[in-house]
């Protein structure tokens, strides 16, 4: 009986103790989203020149969503002021992945909420769906907005 015992209660305790144990968190993301995310990273390509880059990633925008001229200045504006940011933290991509992810995330969010209310709801959807992707990464120019 006493062995039943102590044994429940050292069963017990041990469930107690998982219960309580939490997985750490690595830049606001927790530990296992975090290792697989960073098993899916694709490096971000080099920027260049921040002008000629913003230029050429509107021209594609509004070429391909078909948006009007008039739309062009602001974006180029919203644009080249994300790749103005990015470049400050493109030396984490290299040697510190997860710290470039959570510093990306934010400004690419403030990013996609400009375009949103520039583009409208419509264009900014199938915005999303020309996201790069596979060996097509590395070659297109919106890959600067995405990665």
């Amino acid at each position: 009986m006493k062995k039943c015992f102590l044994l429940l209660l050292g069963l017990g305790f041990y469930c107690m103790v998982q219960a309580q144990l939490s997985l750490p968190k690595v830049a606001g993301v927790p530990l296992k989203s975090a290792s697989s995310s960073l098993g899916n990273f694709i490096s971000p390509p080099a920027i260049g020149d921040i002008a000629g880059t913003s230029g050429k990633v509107v021209q594609q925008l509004t070429s391909q969503l078909g948006l009007p001229a008039a739309q062009a200045g602001p974006l180029n504006n919203v644009v080249s002021g994300f790749l103005k940011q990015k470049q400050g933290i493109m030396g984490l991509a290299g040697s510190q992945p997860a710290a470039y992810l959570s510093k990306l995330a934010p400004m690419q969010k403030g990013l996609f909420s400009q375009l949103k209310g520039i583009m409208g709801a419509a264009a900014f959807s199938k915005f999303l769906g020309m996201k790069p992707k596979g060996s097509a990464v590395a070659g297109n120019v919106l890959s600067n907005l995405f990665f």
